[in-house]
Order: structure tokens, then C-alpha cells, then sequence
């Protein structure tokens, strides 16, 4: 058996990468990266007179590095993958700017948010008639928490040519409109998203933020008016149960949970955590975490372990629920590395789920409230 890669050998370039593929299958992490740090050592040592007459190895280093550029982002080793990247500035250089944009995100996962932000301002700086670095920029600004340096790139995105293509325009307007969120000037924010949708119809599946962002400044009418828009059935029919519960409708928003529990959550591709939380507002934990034990694999966000969290508070394991709150904050680093505790809305949720102060008093710390129980 012979590829481009030379001869299925034991010990060839490509029964490596086999191994190491067939080991990340098998959940083996570790010995996935050890195979692939063995191949990248023989392929480094290969002088440049080989590659050039085997351009397929060239071609083979570069796959390999961004293998395993995954796998440690998986290990949660993003500080070695920074090291990983950067060989490829000198061996691929014909792809900098793409190096270069992926190395800076790896600082912002490795919480350091000042060294990737300064490597995307680098990026706008050589490439400043190019719209995408502006955008990235200030988005990456924006969740870190610096409003004046994304508003500052987000005006300079909007001078760029977008050559036509209307997903980028259409990405454009979300990113400004989540800007626009985060300043507390909810109608230009709903304007901007009503553009995006305009150039991407792909930005239909974002309107759930739209509601929340009227739910939460209070403006129920609106937010109904965007849930009534919504495709996804089981995250609408949960923010109208929502709403109906913080109208005082308590009856109302008992029948919308019960009625978002009896979907299926399977059957849609997001909104996983409405189907959760509207179980656990039913009292009962038990099938919403038989649920999330087989599906967390698959669709697992820092929401839905926060949820988990509460579900083993509600059967009274503290231990467990940490480990879940704990496991959520630190996936929720990934976009918000300042984020130190989750959110005081969701402590609220879980005072409410969960009575026994006894589970509840070593579960607080995990949350960014001040009260105290």
C-alpha cells in the first residue's frame, strides 16, 4: 500500500499519523500529542533540498502543527500551542497573516489578553485596508471589556471595502450591535441587528440575544415581538414561559416550562439550555441531568455545565455542583478571560431552584454576588 506520503509502514510518515488520529478517536489525548510531536521532530530535521523535491512533506509539516495546535487547545495547553504556531512564521511564511491572527487568539485563551489584542492591532496595522482584522479586533476588544478600543476599530472596519461580500457586511452589523448592547443603547443595538440580518439571513439564528437583550432592559412587548420571529420553537416557547415569570404570571410560566420539557432537545441543532432549564424550573433535576450526561460530550457550553451545576445542587451533591460551576468558568475564560465567576443572574436562578441554605452557602463563591444569604 503507497500514498503520497510514501509507503503504509510501521513507522512511516503516514502510519504516524494514523496512530495519532486513532488515538484522539479513542479519547486518548496524550498519546495523540506524543506521536505528533515524534512526526513534527523527524519532519523539522528534514533539509530544505528534500522538501523541495517533496513538496507533499512541506505540505505535511503544516497539517501536522495545526493538529496539534487542536489537541493542546483540547488539553487546555494554549500556552504550548503559542510555541507550535510560531514555527510556522518561518517555515510557511506564504501564510502569516493567518499564523499570526491564530497566534494572538491563543494569547487571548491563555489569558493573555494584552499581548493577543496587541498582536491583532499589529495585524490592522499591516493589513489596514483589509475589513477582517478591524472586525476581529474589535470584537476580541469588546469581550475583554475595552469599549473604547473596539468602538475605535469597529469605525475603522466600517472604511474598509467589503469587496461585495454581503456575510461580512452582515457580520459587520452583529459585531456592532453587541457593541451597542454592552453601551446600554438597546435601539440603535436592535437597528444594527436588524442590518446584519439584512446582508446575512444566517444572522436569523442570533435572535434569541436580540430578546434577552429586551427581556433583560425590561421591555417585554418587544421581546415578544422577536420571540414570535424566532425559528428555534423550544428557546421561544421558553423566553415566553420567561417573561410570563417575571410578569408575576406564575401559572402561565409553569405551563410554558412543562411545555418546553416535553420537546425533544435532540431535534435541535442550539438552544440546549432552555430545554434544561425549563426541567429544572419543573422541580425535578433527575432528566434533564440523564440528558446532559450523554450530551454534554457533543454540545457541552459553559451554560449547560452552570446548569449541570445546579441540577446536583438540586439533588444536594455541593461537591459535584462546584466541580460543574468551576468547570463553567473556566470554559467561559475562552471568551471571557477576565471572567473570574459566573454571573450574579445565574446565582439568582439557583437561590431560586434550591432552598437548603446548607447546599447553597459553599456554592456562592463560584458567583459574582455580594449579598449574603
Amino acid at each position: 500500500m503507497s500514498s503520497a506520503l510514501g509507503s503504509y509502514l510501521p513507522g512511516s510518515y503516514e502510519d504516524l499519523v494514523i496512530q495519532a488520529a486513532a488515538a484522539l478517536d479513542a479519547g486518548d489525548l496524550d498519546t495523540s500529542i506524543a506521536i505528533q510531536y515524534r512526526l513534527l521532530d523527524r519532519l523539522s530535521r528534514l533539509s530544505e533540498r528534500v522538501l523541495a523535491r517533496r513538496p507533499e512533506l512541506h505540505d505535511l509539516h503544516r497539517q501536522v502543527r495545526l493538529d496539534l495546535k487542536e489537541n493542546l487547545v483540547r488539553k487546555k495547553q494554549p500556552g504550548e500551542a503559542v510555541e507550535v504556531m510560531e514555527v510556522l512564521l518561518h517555515t510557511h511564511p506564504e501564510q502569516s497573516a493567518i499564523w499570526r491572527t491564530e497566534i494572538a487568539m491563543l494569547h487571548i485563551l491563555n489569558e493573555d489578553v494584552e499581548t493577543g489584542l496587541a498582536g491583532l492591532e499589529a495585524l490592522t496595522r499591516d493589513y489596514p485596508d483589509q475589513i477582517a482584522p478591524w472586525l476581529l479586533l474589535a470584537d476580541e476588544a469588546r469581550i475583554a471589556g475595552y469599549l473604547d478600543r473596539s468602538q475605535a476599530a469597529l469605525d475603522r472596519a466600517q472604511q474598509c471595502d467589503a469587496h461585495g461580500d454581503e456575510g461580512l457586511v452582515g457580520f459587520l452589523n452583529y459585531v456592532r450591535f453587541h457593541l451597542l448592547r454592552d453601551l446600554g443603547q438597546i435601539d440603535e443595538a436592535l437597528a444594527a441587528w436588524e442590518e446584519a440580518l439584512t446582508h446575512d439571513p444566517e444572522q436569523a439564528e442570533t435572535i434569541r440575544e436580540v430578546y434577552s437583550m429586551l427581556t433583560d432592559a425590561g421591555r417585554y412587548d418587544e421581546a415578544l415581538s422577536y420571540v414570535a420571529r424566532d425559528e428555534n420553537r423550544m428557546q421561544a416557547a421558553y423566553q415566553r414561559a420567561l417573561i410570563a415569570s417575571l410578569q408575576g404570571r406564575t401559572e402561565e410560566a409553569e405551563q410554558g416550562w412543562q411545555e418546553v420539557a416535553e420537546m425533544d432537545p435532540d431535534e435541535y441543532e442550539y438552544g440546549h439550555d432552555a430545554w434544561v432549564e425549563a426541567v429544572l424550573r419543573l422541580g425535578d433535576p433527575d432528566p434533564a441531568l440523564e440528558w446532559l450526561h450523554e450530551a454534554l460530550p457533543d454540545v457541552g457550553t459553559a451554560r449547560l455545565l452552570t446548569l449541570t451545576g445546579m441540577g446536583w445542587a438540586m439533588r444536594g451533591d455541593v461537591e459535584v455542583a462546584g466541580t460543574s460551576f468551576q468547570t463553567a468558568i473556566n470554559m467561559g475564560r475562552i471568551r471571557q478571560p477576565q471572567q473570574q465567576k459566573l454571573d450574579s443572574a445565574e446565582w439568582r436562578l439557583l437561590d431560586s431552584l434550591v432552598d437548603d441554605d446548607e447546599i447553597k452557602a459553599p456554592l456562592k463563591s463560584y458567583f459574582a454576588v455580594i449579598e449574603t444569604l
